[in-house]
């Protein structure tokens, strides 16, 4: 299998770098040359890492190609381009729906959107697809797992949750300093708390079977402090203040992308 990539940012060498680890089998990574330090850096580290000047090249020599320029860059980078029907393509590209891509390349190829994070590189991200090939689906499960969205709109619902991250360390950062004002060391604090989130990602990902509420009650006892601070949560409106703010990035979502998504 050679896989081509039109864009070579940090997503793109996340995937490159978590498939070379892998036991996915590819004979070629064919590379855009842009960004220059992330291609020649990946062609330094991997001997099956190519750089190629030509996007029309690198989608004429490769099996299956991942799109990840920027998207307000995207129409100009793609539509001088031809896709053969029999190439099968994945965009990276926020927002652009499916059928905005195919006009673009004037192709009917298989065509599925991905929203790998930066983890991918360690084999510890479940991608959500868009609407979910088999071959897409067994690629991104090397890199730790994909979920298949049955609509767009649950394509969206992923990316919207993709942009917890920041709030995630936001949480972090507020405790470590609420905990450094209690006379803690501000590195200790950020040890601790590190240590502890990571210990509960890890029991989530050895209770598949258990929703989030029921890993609530497992991590709490009745009357007892993670009970108190999860309440208090709940009645200063945070998890309304959470909903909204998923409302609002999906809301941008789908003004960003125009006309419903469909293959």
């Amino acid at each position: 299998m050679k896989l081509g990539f039109i864009g070579t940012g940090a997503i793109s060498d996340a995937v490159i770098r978590g498939l070379a680890s892998s036991d996915y089998p590819v004979s070629e990574f064919i590379v855009s040359r842009r960004s220059d330090a992330v291609s020649r850096k990946l062609a330094a580290d991997f001997e099956n890492v190519r750089i190629c000047d030509d996007n029309q090249a690198i989608i004429d020599q490769s099996d299956m190609i991942f799109l990840a320029v920027l998207p307000q860059i995207a129409r100009d980078v793609l539509e001088p381009l031809d896709v053969p029907d029999d190439k099968k393509l994945v965009s990276l590209i926020a927002t652009i729906p499916i059928a905005e891509l195919k006009s673009w390349l004037g192709t009917n190829a298989q065509c599925d959107r991905a929203i790998p994070l930066p983890s991918v590189e360690h084999h510890a991200c479940v991608t959500a697809i868009y609407p979910g090939s088999d071959d897409v689906m067994a690629l991104f499960d090397k890199l730790g797992g994909a979920v298949a969205a049955k609509t767009i709109d649950a394509f969206d619902g992923y990316a919207a949750g993709s942009a917890l991250m920041a709030t995630y360390f936001t949480v972090l950062e507020s405790a470590a300093d609420w905990m450094v004002k209690q006379g803690s060391d501000a590195a200790d604090a950020r040890r601790y708390l590190a240590a502890l989130f990571s210990g509960l990602a890890q029991n989530t990902a050895k209770s598949p079977d258990k929703s989030f509420a029921q890993l609530v009650d497992g991590h709490s006892t009745p009357g007892g402090l993670n009970e108190q601070v999860a309440k208090t949560f709940v009645r200063e409106n945070g998890a309304s203040a959470l909903h909204t703010a998923l409302d609002d990035v999906f809301a941008r979502i789908k003004a960003a992308s125009g006309p419903t998504d469909q293959n």
